[in-house]
Order: structure tokens, then C-alpha cells, then sequence
């Protein structure tokens, strides 16, 4: 299969999905599943296809291969991304460095914790509302480097205007499922730094957590998981 055919493909199945609203979603998915029916042989030349055109973009792609590595849950293919970062991050953009390391993060690629690191203290500096999604997803990576960083943020935010408030608020089922199944018990850990940082901000931050799991959103969680964050919370002296 060369590339011709790939972009074809690629094509085809982005047509058939051109009437789904849902932003490529669909589209991702069923490409995706198309790359895992296809003979090994094949599938080698997808995947090489996909990094090429995260680097190069020759076919206005780049979305789209990252996208598809992620819905594989393709890690084998994130030290090869990380290389791509590495080499190009001098010459490129921040949005393009966010894609790269936002599906990383997806991956759960934990090696590079110090390029993490790097680049989301510096990309927050001027975009936090779009940082904060990355630093959620770091913190399950390096929880130890994540965590102070993220109890900054919310100290710091959190209580700062209606308008941040407000998107803090409406994002703590983001923040709970990434959180929630970590064996360090972060979500309690969070509150508590953000107490000894902001006692305001970590009292607002302990209700909406408690209101969170008390509605019906938390019922896709076992109820022996919310009850034991609950518990945390509750044990916080605020």
C-alpha cells in the first residue's frame, strides 16, 4: 500500500462521515478500525505513513494521524512523536507543540516527564484555560511535579474572577475522571495543597467536588469509589 492509497482511503472515509456533528469523532473512529482490520504488512506502511505526516503534513493530515494514533492507543508510536517534538520544537508553533504533547499525554507515555513539564509551565504562563487540560492529564503521569503545579493553578484562579470560576467549575467532571482511579488518592491530595495555598480556594474547591459526587453525574462511577473520595474530602479540615 503506498501513500497515494492511504490518502485515499483516508479521503473515502472522511466522506462517508462528512453528515455526522460530532467533529470527527466518528470519522476517527471507523478510520481507525479500518487500520486495525488491515494485513500487518500494511498496517507497518499506515503507521509510517501517520508519523511522516505529523511531521511533514505533506497531505494537510497532521489532525487526523495524531488523532488516529490516540484512538489506537498506539504508544509503540510515542517515542517516535517525541522525537518529531524534539526536533521541530524550535521551529513551530505552540498549537502545534500542544497537539504533540496532548496526545502523548492521551497515550499515557510517561517518559519524558521533563518535556512535560517544560512546556506546559511555559505554555500556561499566556493560556491557561487551554493549559489546564494538559496539566490535568500530566498529573496522572508525574503526579509528584503535576500536582504542586496544578494547586497553583486553582489557588491562584480558581476564585480570581466569575469568568475563571466558572470554567473551573464546569470542568471538575474533566478533573474527577482523570482522577478518580488513581491509586495516590489525588483528589483529596489536590484539595489539601490548595488549602495550604488558598484557604478560600480550597474551600470552594472541597464543596464543588462534594456537590459533584453528591449528582447524578458521579453515578457512572462505582458508589464505593465515591463514597471513599467523599470520605477524603470530608476529612479535609477546611
Amino acid at each position: 500500500m503506498n501513500e497515494l492509497d492511504i490518502v485515499d482511503i483516508i479521503k473515502d472515509i472522511e466522506k462517508q462521515h462528512k453528515a455526522y456533528k460530532d467533529g470527527g469523532t466518528t470519522f476517527i473512529k471507523h478510520l481507525a478500525q479500518k487500520v486495525l482490520n488491515t494485513v500487518d504488512e500494511d498496517k507497518v506502511q499506515v503507521f509510517n505513513f501517520l508519523i511522516k505526516e505529523i511531521e511533514q503534513n505533506n497531505n494537510g493530515l497532521f489532525s487526523v494521524a495524531l488523532q488516529t494514533i490516540v484512538e489506537l492507543k498506539s504508544i509503540e508510536l510515542a517515542p517516535a512523536i517525541e522525537k518529531i517534538f524534539i526536533q521541530n520544537r524550535n521551529s513551530k508553533d505552540d498549537a502545534w507543540k500542544y497537539s504533540l504533547i496532548e496526545a502523548l499525554l492521551k497515550l499515557n507515555y510517561s517518559v519524558p516527564k521533563s518535556l512535560y513539564y517544560d512546556f506546559i509551565t511555559n505554555y500556561l504562563k499566556n493560556n491557561p484555560n487551554k493549559g489546564y487540560f494538559i496539566l490535568v492529564q500530566y498529573c496522572s503521569i508525574d503526579p509528584e511535579k503535576g500536582l504542586p503545579l496544578l494547586s497553583d493553578f486553582y489557588s491562584k484562579f480558581f476564585l480570581e474572577n466569575s469568568e475563571m470560576q466558572s470554567f473551573l467549575e464546569s470542568r471538575i467532571g474533566f478533573l474527577v475522571s482523570y482522577f478518580i482511579e488513581n491509586p495516590g488518592d489525588c483528589l483529596s491530595e489536590l484539595n489539601k495543597l490548595v488549602l495550604l495555598k488558598n484557604r478560600n480556594a480550597g474551600r470552594h474547591l472541597k464543596k464543588v467536588l462534594l456537590d459533584y459526587f453528591s449528582s447524578s453525574m458521579a453515578d457512572k462511577y462505582p458508589k464505593d469509589l465515591i463514597e471513599k473520595e467523599k470520605k477524603l474530602l470530608y476529612s479535609l479540615k477546611a
